[in-house]
């Protein structure tokens, strides 16, 4: 299946070239040539963040720092887009991990494609390895949930058909192997060998083959309601040349499909008050039927002090005693983001959210320019009591979870252009475990976060 696609990528990614010879395209076409890339630093604080197993994980502190380079080559209506990263960390604490992820750790293509724009008028087209997101991310927006935030490409053809300004369909397929399999610099590194032995970063998260195909069509047509409407199919599929991938081991399959359909909507009440609405029904092999949803409504105010906007609003994605392998439990379909925040999503295996009921509120401000402050608190629970495969079972309080996060872009206050890319970020966290959780491994859980990032 992999040299099946790597072949049909190869092929696909032709197509432009053929493409722009055909009659009526000048022959000669001016060429541009354009690099940027960005510097991430973080400090990450951890105490007591929940584990998968209705545990906690120990404290840890550690340094990590994302470096990327990227080129574009553009000629008339085709773009060339490469760009390399690299991501490494310092462990102050758990000793353990102090081996890991060092420096220079892997370098990796993050990003290579080809897209030729307006193709018939009417159509892009983009082929390779992109970032990809729809609507509020919370179907696809990450293709590689198995290494945090190091990167979220997808491998995958995308065609987006342009019918106006205000409405466009995108459709995709998407193939992500288990494991990286462009090739990589560097090394990798395991916690048990200084440098050398390593592993590879899982792309999937559930060392596991992931393909599918899907539409996403999206409506602005008229200002006071906006809507989507989408369809993924998805495949995934045992990594047996490695170990069994967990999930496929966990329900004793080979493969397991997914067909998800859903609908989001944009409602717009006044000049102040606003909604959003998303539904999604889910069905699978073996009678797999699960949902997600979402309802919020948001008042904002920019002609008052610090511009505020309050949303309140509540999350659920359905789930069984049986836990995330239930026959009810709902599958992140292509996003595997951290979500909610850093301190709720490790409680889920690979920050995969199901058996979850979040009502909340959130607050964001602007104090001044360049500036911003949001706040977000409320109650999470487990609607379902999970069996924990020994007779017992764990209550449906997830627990109490506040963030907050400040952001300030001081680059733009400077004159000089290459400083302008500076910004940082400020972002707590904490999780008042219930009784979700074992009893001597409920403490409460810690996050923080100090990141400093530079573009250029």
């Amino acid at each position: 299946m992999k040299r099946c696609m790597t072949l049909a990528l190869a092929l696909l990614m032709g197509a432009p070239f053929a493409v722009a010879q055909e009659p009526g395209l000048e022959a000669k076409k001016p060429v541009a040539f354009d690099y940027g890339g960005d510097l991430r630093l973080r400090y990450d604080f951890t105490n007591n963040l929940p584990d998968d197993d209705h545990g906690e994980k120990g404290h840890t502190d550690y340094a990590r720092v994302r470096t990327r380079l990227w080129g574009k080559v553009t000629a008339r209506r085709l773009e060339l887009f490469a760009r390399l990263a690299n991501e490494f960390r310092y462990y102050n604490s758990r000793e353990s991990d102090q081996g890991k992820q060092r420096f220079p750790d892997v370098t990796f293509v993050d990003s290579l494609y080809l897209k030729y724009s307006d193709l018939f008028g009417m159509m892009d087209v983009k082929v390779g390895r992109q970032e990809m997101a729809f609507g509020a991310k919370r179907i696809v927006s990450d293709g590689t949930g198995g290494d945090g935030s190091r990167s979220n490409y997808f491998d995958a053809i995308r065609l987006t058909f342009k019918f106006d300004k205000t409405r466009t369909l995108d459709a995709f397929a998407v193939y992500q192997a288990a494991d990286d399999w462009m090739p990589t610099l560097g090394h990798t590194h395991d916690a048990k060998s200084k440098r050398g032995k390593g592993y590879d970063y899982e792309t999937s998260g559930y060392d596991q083959n992931e393909y599918g195909l899907g539409l996403y069509y999206q409506d602005r047509s008229v200002k006071t309601f906006g809507w989507d409407l989408y369809y993924v199919f998805k495949v995934e599929e045992a990594n047996h040349g490695n170990d069994y991938g967990s999930f496929l081991a966990a329900i004793g399959d080979d493969t397991f499909t997914t067909h998800t359909f859903g609908i989001r909507i944009l409602p717009k009440f006044t000049e102040t008050l606003s909604g959003e609405g998303e539904l999604a029904a889910q069905f699978g092999d073996d009678g797999h039927a699960a949902a997600m949803a979402y309802a919020g409504l948001t008042y904002a105010r920019k002609d008052w002090a610090w511009a505020p906007k309050l949303t309140a609003a509540v999350q659920y994605m359905s789930g069984d005693e049986e836990g995330w392998t239930g026959d009810n439990a709902w599958h992140p379909v292509f996003n595997r983001e951290t979500g909610v925040g850093e301190a709720v999503a490790p409680m889920f295996p690979k920050y995969a959210y199901n058996n979850f009921l979040y009502p909340h509120l959130k607050v964001g401000l602007t104090p001044a320019e360049n500036h911003a402050l949001t706040l977000q608190a409320g109650p999470m629970f487990a609607p379902t009591s999970e069996n924990d495969g020994m007779g017992g079972s764990y209550g449906n309080f997830r627990g109490l979870y506040a963030q907050a996060k400040y952001t300030w872009a001081f680059g733009k206050a400077f004159d000089q252009a290459w400083l302008k890319g500076l910004a940082c970020a400020l972002q707590l966290e904490y999780l008042g475990k219930g009784d979700y959780f074992a009893d001597d491994e409920d403490g409460d859980a810690l996050f923080a976060r100090m990141e400093l990032t530079y573009k250029f």
